[in-house]
């Protein structure tokens, strides 16, 4: 049986998957790159019966950029889209309606064919989207911390904040991921704060925020309000902050890779901040030491909650789920669904990794 996927070709998820389908004893993968596709480049004929997986097209510059100028469609192309400026925070938007559009070109080219596929288009546009995404889970009864109204400014969210007698809450930039421009903001009369790994720089072309392996915390007015106006301009998903529980002191939420509806891979994100991306410089929590602090009841909870949550994309075969357990009551919550959710190194269920988890899993699936 063939695998087909497509990806950035020289990107380690790209690797890994490959890596992964030859220890099942597969034939070499078809890669067909984002690259081609964008530049009208002849790919590889997709033979019919292939196992086809859409990962994700970050981690390439280039691809970015072409993403972006595709969703710019007829307007202007900015003088600083081709100009190199590493992890800087801009036009979102677009390129979430580039990869919408290529998504499209990908079930062009897979319609006529009969072939197995790991994830859905439709499902991956919901999941970048989080707005949407956390708006569908809520009409399906998943729990999802409360959604705010979307606002234009920095003025129109604290009233919505009044009005909805709410002092903490999360900005999470609509179409980003690995917690690019989040933002956990809380207000208590006059003070602000905001909580962020977005570096806000000011320069003669304005204000420019960038991706950083550092959280700062910022506190001043205007520094709190620009970084705010500037990624609201990105269209946003907010929703309430709730308190994270804790292990030895330090914040967690937990990250599930379900495969074919079952809960699989399991990693506790820990962090002193409130932010729990790894890449941040957390750190990955022990399962035994969870176990130890608040027994299985929890640990179940969370996985059936992302089972549950999987359910809602039928037509998806793999996803990762973020959930938290709220302090004290320990009540699970959905943050965020992952398209690409599955890039955990280094980890193992069932003797498999992630990427082999998956693949095992969809083999067997066609079997029966």
């Amino acid at each position: 049986m063939h695998v087909v996927i497509f990806g950035n070709a020289e990107n380690r998820r790209t690797i890994a998957f490959c890596e992964a389908a030859a220890a099942k004893g597969l034939p070499p993968v078809i890669v067909i790159p984002y690259i081609d596709l964008l530049t009208g480049r002849t790919v590889a004929d997709i033979p019919a019966g292939s196992i086809v997986k859409i990962d994700s097209p970050g981690e390439n510059e280039a691809v970015r950029a072409l993403l972006i100028q595709r969703g710019l469609a007829d307007k202007p192309v900015p003088a600083d889209l081709y100009i190199p400026e590493q992890g800087i925070i801009r036009y979102m938007r677009p390129w979430y309606t580039g990869f919408s559009q290529l998504l499209a070109d990908i079930d062009k080219m897979l319609m006529p064919r009969e072939v197995i596929r790991m994830n859905n288009s439709q499902d991956i546009r919901i999941m970048f989207d989080k707005a949407a995404c956390q708006q569908y889970l809520y009409e399906q009864h998943i729990p999802v911390p409360r959604i705010l109204p979307q606002v234009t400014d920095y003025l129109s969210l604290v009233n919505t904040m009044e009005q909805s007698k709410m002092h903490r809450v999360f900005i999470k930039p609509a179409h980003a991921s690995s917690a690019s421009g989040v933002i956990a903001f809380r207000k208590s009369g006059q003070q602000v704060q905001a909580v962020s790994s977005a570096d806000l720089t000011r320069t003669p072309a304005g204000i420019k925020l960038f991706n950083s392996l550092k959280v700062r915390t910022y506190t001043d007015p205007v520094d709190v309000t620009d970084l705010i106006n500037r990624i609201l301009a990105e269209g946003v998903q907010i929703e309430e902050w709730l308190p994270k529980a804790t292990l030895e002191d330090r914040y967690f939420d937990i990250r599930v890779l379900v495969i074919g509806g079952t809960a699989r891979h399991t990693v506790i994100r820990t962090s002193k901040q409130v932010i729990t991306n790894l890449h941040l410089g957390n750190k990955r929590g022990d399962i035994q030491t969870f176990l130890h602090a608040y027994g299985e009841e929890p640990l179940n909870a969370v996985r059936q909650l992302a089972e549950k949550t999987a359910a809602c994309f039928p037509a998806t075969w793999y996803m990762g789920v973020d959930i938290m357990l709220t302090a004290n009551s320990l009540r699970p919550y959905v943050l965020e669904v992952n398209a690409f959710g599955d890039l955990l190194p280094n980890l193992l269920d069932e003797g498999e990794t992630c990427y082999e988890a998956e693949i095992s899993a969809i083999l067997q699936q066609q079997s029966l």
